[in-house]
């Protein structure tokens, strides 16, 4: 048999046998040896995505939602090159993945090869390891390190993206008739367990609490946050959870709902706090930044993953460790008091918003509590960046118990969120699944779609179609009126109604509030993939959350 049909067989073997279980491919020629053995193998599930760029993303969103190591494969050339960007994001938000990218072999290199590039360390430090064990040769103990090379890749991802480069040399098929047989037994078994916190970490952020009397949890995006809710609930501090931090639920008997509002408002000015515990992402809102940045109280920093996530540089103790662990094994606090205050504003703040959609123009947070409100218990939701995760982080509501809440936090980019979406409904067949989108957003990974047809997906789509860059009329870009809608807005002029067409979806258009939450009902309900687009001015947009803010801190005042 083949040197290089052996090796791919093997090679393959050995990750399905360590765990992996899914592989995202895009059709090559020098990565023929690898996509055959993975397409025969009986455990690992394959899905064919022609654009690598929504490849890779799509690979992206099934990692979050299994928090397996998911395996993307590109031939030679510029095609290693597309997967860039997801291997960004994924860096940033530890997202497991194993990049194997076929290259030309040494002597085709730097020679005017046909798709022929530099691809050592293509991704540079986006990754957590990087190797390249040239093209397989006929060796007395070749499968014994061609499966140690499989388990540690599959060790390596754990911490995030890693990257295989396979130089194959010709033939990269095998003999018609001739299958492949993988060779020795299964390699090395990697473990790794959570980092406990140590009794000085404990104890240091035991006393600081004892002394503080308006102490406070902020939480950012955690893939698993809500074990973490037993233990806030006996602390009985208030919470300030975005959705992705899986906090925001009833459980958490102290998360604090529309708190954006509270801290737009002047309440907050008498209700800074004098100690904080910041847990999982930086935080989403720019309000909320700010606000910890200027109260200047002394910040512990839960973090887990050493990632640093302090970007206002307030953070005073950095602690490394699990952040269960950590808070199971404090004392119970005794602040009702100043956790009550919060949690009575936040239903105030919540009623007083709530009031203006009934007389608001449409805007983002009318999709957001529609949304909300009509999604079922076990649903999960992939928010795209910009005005989308910023609105949900201001008008979602509690969540349902078993809502789970994702979005490419890590680099916070547009490109290649309509596939992280749909690989999240992949990885989670057995739950519904919604998109919440820009229009700019499904614009720029239109080719994503098409996965929804060639694999099966069932997922609902809801698109805020402010026709263009609506973040940006909330910045100080808008008041540059000369060039603002040509550099900034970049308004698309699309007829989404078309795009729906070609991808084989029923195409949902809501224009007015009163028709909303029935389109909402209808797609999540629906057999069919549906794409709800929801039209709006952007104008409206601002002048809608400037109304919101308005009557927040009139019934605070009140």
């Amino acid at each position: 048999m083949d040197v290089t049909q052996s090796f791919a067989a093997t090679f393959v073997d050995e990750l399905a046998a360590q765990g992996v279980e899914s592989a995202c491919i895009s059709p090559g020629s020098r990565s023929a040896p690898i996509a055959i053995a993975l397409q025969r193998h009986p455990k690992i599930r394959v899905f064919v995505h022609i654009d690598e760029r929504s490849g890779s993303f799509f690979g992206v969103g099934l990692a979050k939602a299994t928090g397996k190591p998911v395996l993307l494969l590109s031939t030679s050339g510029t095609a290693a090159a597309e997967f860039h960007p997801a291997v960004v994001e994924a860096s940033h938000s530890g997202t497991p993945l194993i990049v194997l990218t076929a290259d030309r072999p040494p002597e085709l290199r730097d020679a005017g090869a046909n798709q022929a590039i530099d691809q050592q360390r293509l991704y540079g430090t986006a990754v957590r390891w990087f190797f390249d064990p040239g093209p397989p040769v006929e060796a007395a103990n070749a499968s014994r390190q061609w499966r140690r090379l499989a388990a540690r890749a599959y060790a390596e991802a754990a911490r995030g993206p890693v990257h295989v480069n396979l130089p194959f040399r010709e033939p990269l098929v095998p003999t018609p008739g001739e299958v492949p047989t993988a060779l020795g037994t299964q390699g090395q078994t990697v473990s790794a367990g959570r980092t406990l916190a140590t009794p000085s970490q404990v104890t240091t952020l035991a006393s600081a609490l004892q002394r503080a009397q308006r102490p406070l949890v902020v939480a950012g995006e955690m893939r698993d946050g809500d074990r973490l809710a037993p233990a806030l609930n006996r602390l009985g501090l208030p919470v300030l959870a975005e959705p992705s931090s899986q906090l925001r639920r009833a459980e958490t008997g102290a998360a604090v709902e529309s708190y954006e509002a509270l801290l737009r408002a002047g309440w907050s000015l008498q209700h800074g706090p004098d100690l904080v515990v910041r847990l999982g992402g930086t935080p989403t809102s720019k309000v909320l930044s700010a606000w910890l940045s200027a109260a200047s109280a002394p910040t512990f920093l839960i973090d887990p993953e050493h990632a640093w996530r302090d970007p206002d540089q307030v953070a005073s103790h950095v602690v490394s460790c699990d952040p269960q662990g950590l808070l199971e094994a404090l004392p119970p606090m005794d602040r009702s008091a100043w956790r009550d205050e919060w949690l009575s504003a936040g239903r105030r703040a919540t009623a007083a918003i709530a009031a203006t959609f009934v007389s608001t123009p449409l805007h983002e947070g009318h999709i957001v509590r529609a949304l909300a409100s009509r999604l079922p218990e076990n649903a999960q939701v992939f928010i795209g960046s910009s005005m989308p995760i910023r609105a949900a982080d201001s008008f979602w509501p509690h969540a349902k118990t078993q809502q789970r809440f994702f979005g490419n936090r890590g680099a916070s980019g547009i490109d290649g969120l309509v596939s992280t979406g749909l690989g999240l409904a992949a990885g989670r067949s057995n739950m519904p699944t919604a998109l919440l989108l820009g229009d700019l957003s499904l614009y720029h990974d239109m080719n994503g779609l098409w996965a929804m047809r060639r694999h099966g997906l069932r997922a609902t789509i809801v698109v805020c179609d402010n026709n263009g860059g609506g973040v940006f009329n909330f910045l100080p870009q808008a008041q540059h009126q000369d060039v603002f809608e040509e550099i900034f807005a970049t308004p698309l002029g699309l007829d989404f109604a078309q795009v729906a067409r070609l991808y084989d979806l029923v195409y949902s258009p809501v224009s007015d509030r009163a028709g909303l939450e029935p389109a909402i009902a209808d797609a999540v309900a629906a057999q069919t993939p549906t794409m709800v687009v929801v039209k709006f001015k952007r104008e409206d947009s601002v002048n809608g959350h400037r109304v919101c803010w308005e009557a927040a801190a009139a019934a605070l005042r009140a």
